[in-house]
């Protein structure tokens, strides 16, 4: 199946490259794939060995021919990839000054897409918690591992936001306010290839996964989740718990591997999204975009 995803600048339709595509279809699509995924991939053993190799000084080989194979821009990078002692060092690297400005920078209202990546926007949680990516329910309750904690953002929009290996890994606050609690629930760590969450969309519960409580005076009381993957062994939040979240800063990034970032609203906030992420959002279909450009306008 092709994976078509919707480039939110000018609304063009184009077919998502998945990395180790192959891999992915033998894992996640056939029974003996599958067992391997459950039995080896998924666990955090897995990911640890990928991750040593990508700490190692041996992964800096593997630099140049990432970015020739996926065509990441270099000029960008605020440091160039011969400077890279390992692969992870390029995976989390940072960019050049205004490489991704804030949209509306002076506007409390303004809401920005957490990280480069593939977007797709859920508006309304079920009242019974549940929602619908590609056709396939989503649990707030297993996601937030708490039922009384999820009806507080039944009928709240959701903004899940996808990394691929080859984007830039570092995620931004998407709004302004405070840190107000912090809470890591353990998981596996299944792939969130697009090809992966289209026959498994439980992974995004079944993953281990950070959430971040943000107060914010405009929007009220918003989680912000890391979910992980495979070969993501870290995720690592810069703020400490009664920080304030300043909208457009690093918020944190993830080491090697593919991740996933949930922005979850409370009912209350009335959000004007962007039409085109609105539209393509009815469909299931993702789109893509930059972190720090405009999502939304608190109505």
């Amino acid at each position: 199946m092709k994976i078509k995803v919707c480039n939110i600048s000018d609304s063009s339709l184009f077919e998502e490259k998945v990395c180790a595509e192959k891999a992915m279809r033998f894992l996640y699509n056939t029974r003996l794939g599958r067992a391997a995924a459950w039995a080896f991939v998924a666990r955090s053993a897995f990911s640890r060995i990928c991750g040593i190799w990508a700490d190692s000084r041996i992964s800096a080989g593997a630099v140049a021919k990432f970015i020739s194979a996926n065509n990441i821009n270099v000029e960008e990078m605020l440091e160039q990839p011969s400077s890279f002692k390992c692969f992870n060092d390029f995976f989390t690297r940072r960019l050049r000054p205004g490489s991704r400005p804030v949209a509306e920078p002076e506007n409390p209202k303004a809401i920005s897409f957490p990280s480069d990546g593939r977007h797709l926007l859920i508006k309304g949680a079920g009242g019974d918690g549940r929602f619908f990516v590609k056709g396939r329910s989503f649990s707030l309750k297993d996601f937030l591992g708490n039922a009384k904690l999820a009806a507080r953002y039944f009928g709240g929009d959701i903004l899940v936001s996808r990394l691929s290996p080859v984007d830039y890994h570092r995620y931004h606050y998407p709004i302004g306010g405070v840190i107000a609690a912090r809470k890591l629930v353990n998981g596996a760590l299944y792939s969130v290839s697009p090809l992966a969450l289209l026959k498994r969309p439980g992974i995004l519960w079944e993953n281990k996964r950070v959430l971040n409580f943000i107060e914010s005076g405009e929007f009220g009381m918003c989680v912000f989740a890391q979910v992980g993957a495979t070969n993501v062994g870290s995720i690592v939040n810069f703020g400490k718990l009664g920080d304030s979240a300043v909208r457009g800063a690093e918020a944190g990034m993830f080491k090697f591997g593919g991740s996933c970032v949930l922005t979850i609203f409370p009912p209350g906030a009335r959000i004007t999204w962007n039409k085109t992420l609105e539209e393509m959002g009815s469909q299931g279909i993702e789109c893509y975009a930059r972190a720090n450009s405009l999502a939304g306008v608190l109505s």
